[in-house]
């Protein structure tokens, strides 16, 4: 599906590069279109692919955290077994320092980066036993700083534990594993533990009396991963992630590395690798901040609080995906791995894919700016035969034609040329011109009253509107005498024909009063006269003009000005609406059916007396039938609420309510019908 701005995209293009031709712009189009969405799906399979071996890469990372954790336990309690098994010995029981001295010279021969300790439980502790041997100096320095160790002080207070210190005898930094020697090796020490962070706790136990010596095994942390056995499991093959990269400045190096284990102890010491940090300082997580690596701190310090989770972090120039696991209660590791390392295999496939979509694209391209030339010389064919329809050229000729879209098109257009060489006969032949319309209009204009008849017995208004040029309602009015007439008729339809027949009976019905009037000098029988205009009216259209199955709706009154009596005839017209005293009545009598339809017909007179003020309101259905922009009709409804509340004051008043009201509704929608409405208001004698 294209996106939004890609259409502006290719005519930004077009527009830029002036491309004019359909050619070039359907294959910059296509580009448009075709190059966001294959860079977007790429970009979607990218992430996809590389959520999928981030979450793979966790599942390998812990599978090979729990083997580096299992190893370490493994050491750990093979350390702690071997300290256990000599405290429990007479020489080390006894004290005796020949023998303990002789042990730890088997001990160094097996393994000679061991420093082993024994030292005297008191205030002021003395090396009595150390392998390999230490200079006087250098037990003078010792001695003197002892007593402030704190795994010593655990010692003496029967706790095994460990704690990584800068050793005094060797210089070395080392992890001290010290175990107390008993005087009754019954009585068994603590598990061991991590002292730091713990002393506190620790110091708040009484020192034990029953303390022989301390044993101490100092373990320096440049040998640790040889000798806890991480090196050697660096090459295991079910560590397929890890490698040995854990040099002394891998974390300072601004080449990144491809893999590293950092092994945490609770109290916040870097016990793997054996970093060097340029100082003689206990190296401390917090010396993360300063490698190329800031983001590796909060990592380590969550690692610390025993956390376990992985996450991605950012470093100078590279990018890693970090695993924390807990070794046990006192250690935990941070496994490190490059991500260029773990995403090598999506990057690469990642190439291809662009490598592969970018080659579609061209070829596709070159395809359709070739294809497209098929496309645009017939429309350029459609575009000059257009053009010389556009000139009034319509002896056009196309070549043949495909049986496709394009050859439809080429059709259309010899079809279209052929239709307005013949519709310009049909035309020039028959056309009505707008003048013929003007005229037209003026004579059905003369048609309606310039001026409506005016007595002090009666206030009249008149307005009529046609839905087209030419309407075909009709209102008329005449002033005999004691009476006063007036008409208001509609004809079905409209247009031409509707006012062509207007035009006809209209006069009819003029002439058949006006000849009434004439013979009988005056009206003294107003029902018979307006009764027999629209009797032999009815009877000359039904007979002479009903081959066009047209009629008209008439409704005709005669009121007598001095008595307010109204007689009516309703043919099949819009019931009109009486506005008197006791509020609005319907004129619904029904008198004969519209003129026109069929001969011989009666037509019944009905009357109506008013009284002074009271109105008369007679319409077509081109007020009812009002549409707004909705289609909805104004309707009866509507009307009769707008005169119940309507004041009248005058015709004219009235008027002006009803025909403001009705557009209102309309709101600028064309009409539906011609509109015709009479207000008659009588005022008395």
């Amino acid at each position: 599906m294209p996106l939004p701005h890609q259409g502006w995209m290719a005519s930004w293009l077009s527009n830029h590069f002036r491309i004019k031709s359909i050619r070039g712009q359907l294959t910059v189009g296509l580009a448009a279109t075709l190059v966001p969405c294959l860079a977007i799906g790429f970009f979607a399979t990218q992430e996809y692919v590389r959520s999928r071996v981030y979450r793979l890469t966790e599942k390998r990372l812990q599978a090979e955290a729990e083997l580096i954790s299992y190893g370490l336990r493994q050491w750990g309690l093979g350390t702690t077994s071997t300290l256990e098994a000599l405290t429990v010995t007479q020489p080390f029981i006894r004290s005796s320092v020949a023998e303990i001295q002789s042990t730890f010279t088997v001990l160094a021969a097996d393994n000679p980066r061991r420093l082993w300790r024994f030292w005297s439980a008191s205030n002021n502790p003395k090396l009595l036993a150390a392998s390999p041997p230490v200079t006087a100096k250098a037990t003078q320095a010792a001695e003197a700083n002892q007593f402030s160790r704190d795994y010593y002080q655990a010692a003496l207070r029967g706790f095994s534990t460990y704690q990584v210190v800068q050793s005094k005898t060797s210089g070395q930094t080392c992890l001290n594993a010290s175990h107390p020697v008993f005087q009754n090796p019954s009585i068994g020490p603590q598990p061991m533990m991590d002292v730091g962070g713990m002393i506190s706790d620790l110091l708040g136990t009484p020192v034990r009396p029953d303390i022989a010596g301390v044993l101490v095994l100092c373990l320096p942390l440049s040998n640790l991963g040889n000798e806890t056995g991480l090196v050697e499991l660096f090459g295991d093959e079910r560590l397929s992630l890890l490698s040995n990269d854990n040099k002394r400045d891998f974390l300072s190096d601004r080449k990144g590395f491809e893999s590293a284990v950092i092994l945490i102890s609770n109290s916040g010491q870097l016990l793997f690798p054996d970093i060097d940090w340029g100082s003689s300082e206990i190296p401390n997580i917090q010396d993360l901040a300063k490698t190329t690596v800031p983001a590796l701190l909060p990592v380590a310090e969550r690692a610390q609080r025993g956390e376990e989770f992985f996450t991605r972090i950012k470093g100078e120039g590279h990018s890693y995906l970090a695993l924390t696991a807990r070794v046990d209660t006192a250690w935990s590791l941070v496994l490190l791995l490059n991500e260029r390392t773990a995403t090598a295999d999506v990057t690469a496939i990642g190439r291809v894919q662009a490598l592969v979509a970018l080659l579609t694209v061209f070829f596709l391209l070159i395809i359709i700016a070739y294809r497209s030339r098929s496309l645009s010389r017939p429309l350029s064919t459609a575009g000059d035969a257009l053009q010389q329809i556009s000139t009034g050229n319509f002896d056009v000729q196309l070549p043949p034609v495909t049986d496709d879209e394009i050859g439809g098109l080429l059709s259309n257009v010899q079809i279209t040329a052929n239709r307005l060489k013949c519709y310009l006969k049909e035309v020039t032949s028959f056309a009505v011109t707008e003048k013929q319309i003007d005229t037209a209009k003026s004579i059905q204009k003369d048609f309606l009253l310039s001026s409506l008849p005016s007595s002090p017995s009666y206030d009249v208004e008149a307005f009529s509107r046609p839905a087209l040029q030419i309407g075909a309602d009709w209102y008329d009015m005449v002033d005999v005498g004691d009476y006063a007439i007036f008409i208001v008729a509609d004809v079905c339809d409209k247009g031409v024909p509707s006012a062509l027949y207007m035009s006809v009976f209209r006069s009819l019905i003029r002439s058949k009063i006006l000849d009434r009037c004439s013979e009988i000098g005056g009206l003294p029988d107003a029902s018979s006269v307006i009764r027999d205009a629209i009797e032999q009216t009815n009877n000359y259209m039904a007979g002479n003009q009903n081959a066009s199955m047209m009629f008209a709706t008439v409704f005709i009154a005669a009121v007598h000005k001095a008595s307010g009596l109204v007689n009516c005839i309703c043919a099949g017209h819009e019931s009109p609406v009486l506005i008197n005293g006791q509020g609005l009545d319907m004129l619904s009598t029904v008198s004969g059916p519209a003129i026109g339809l069929f001969g011989g017909v009666s037509y019944s007179v009905f009357s109506v007396s008013l009284q002074p003020g009271d109105t008369l309101v007679v319409y077509s259905d081109g007020l009812i039938d009002a549409r707004d922009p909705l289609n909805v009709g104004w309707g009866v409804d509507r009307l009769r609420e707008l005169l119940s509340v309507t004041r009248v004051n005058s015709a004219s008043q009235l008027m002006s309510s009803i025909i403001s009201r009705v557009d209102e509704h309309m709101a600028g929608a064309d009409q539906f019908d011609d509109l015709t409405v009479m207000v008659f208001r009588w005022l008395g004698s």
